[in-house]
């Protein structure tokens, strides 16, 4: 019998919101305050605090890569793409980043709490599986060549 992972207590995570200001922005930040989430909003780009966040929650529509202060597809914490617009650059974008999650926009009264979970479960296993792969990259580099 295999045991269900239990679902986290996200209480005093921090989210950082890169979004111009917009209702969509009050829409997350008010979901995220009720599950107990400190928000911090910022736009254009991610204050240097950020690599210290939970989450980072990002604007798919108007992104772009000097935003962050990290590599496409390095982000040191789960991401969740802000989507408004399904044009296959924004998307293709969005996908560089290895967004863990997304929420469609314009954003209602749910969505962010499942949203949350998804891309925590989604990084952590990103994760766990390059650690792995790295892992046995450098067992295969550690053997000897026999010709």
């Amino acid at each position: 019998m295999t045991r269900t992972p239990r679902i986290p207590n996200l209480g005093g995570a921090r989210a950082f919101i890169l979004h111009r200001p917009h209702p969509t922005v009050q829409a997350i930040t008010r979901q995220l305050s009720a599950i107990g989430l400190i928000t911090l909003d910022c736009w254009p780009e991610l204050p240097p605090e950020a690599l210290a966040a939970d989450f980072v929650f990002f604007d798919a529509d108007l992104g772009f890569d000097e935003q962050f202060p990290w590599k496409p597809g390095e982000a040191p914490m789960p991401l969740v793409a802000l989507i408004g617009s399904e044009a296959p650059g924004r998307i293709e974008w969005a996908l560089s980043h290895k967004a863990d999650a997304q929420l469609l926009k314009p954003v209602g009264n749910a969505g962010v709490y499942s949203a949350l979970l998804i891309a925590r479960q989604s990084f952590e296993a990103r994760k766990h599986l390059a650690s792995e792969i790295a892992s046995l990259r450098q067992r295969v580099a550690e053997r000897q060549t026999i010709v």
